[in-house]
C-alpha cells in the first residue's frame, strides 16, 4: 500500500514541478544561491530540477546532489517571489516532499547515496 501511495505522491509532485515556468526569479532571492557564489543547483529552482531528475531516474544520487537538496533553509523567499510573479507555487513544501520521497533511496544506500 505504501508503494502505491509513494508512486501517487511522486506523480503529484512531478505534476506540480511541471507547473514551474522556469522564470528563475526565485533564484536571485535564495540565500544559499547567493552564498554559493551563483551555483544554480543551490537555488530553489535548481533543487526542483534535481528532485525532478532524481524522481524520473535521469540523475543518480551523489553527495553533491544530496547536499543541494538538504542545504535549503526553507526561508520562503522563493515562494514570496513566485507569488509576486503570479505563479503561487509552494516551493518549500515541494522540496520537503521531494526529500521525503527520495529519503528511502538514500537510506537504502544507492550507488552514491549518502547523507
Amino acid at each position: 500500500m505504501a508503494v502505491n501511495r509513494d508512486a501517487s505522491d511522486r506523480e503529484r509532485l512531478l505534476d506540480e514541478i511541471a507547473k514551474c515556468r522556469s522564470c528563475r526569479f526565485c533564484v536571485d532571492v535564495c540565500p544559499t544561491y547567493q552564498a554559493s557564489g551563483g551555483v544554480e543547483s543551490a537555488s530553489s529552482f535548481g533543487r526542483l530540477q534535481i528532485i525532478k531528475y532524481l524522481l524520473t531516474g535521469t540523475l543518480e544520487f551523489d553527495d553533491s546532489l544530496t547536499y543541494c537538496l538538504y542545504s535549503c533553509l526553507q526561508c520562503g523567499r522563493c515562494e514570496v517571489m513566485c507569488k509576486s510573479k503570479g505563479q503561487h507555487l509552494d516551493i518549500c513544501e515541494m522540496i520537503q516532499r521531494g526529500r521525503r520521497l527520495l529519503s528511502g533511496r538514500l537510506a537504502r544506500g544507492g550507488k552514491h547515496a549518502k547523507l
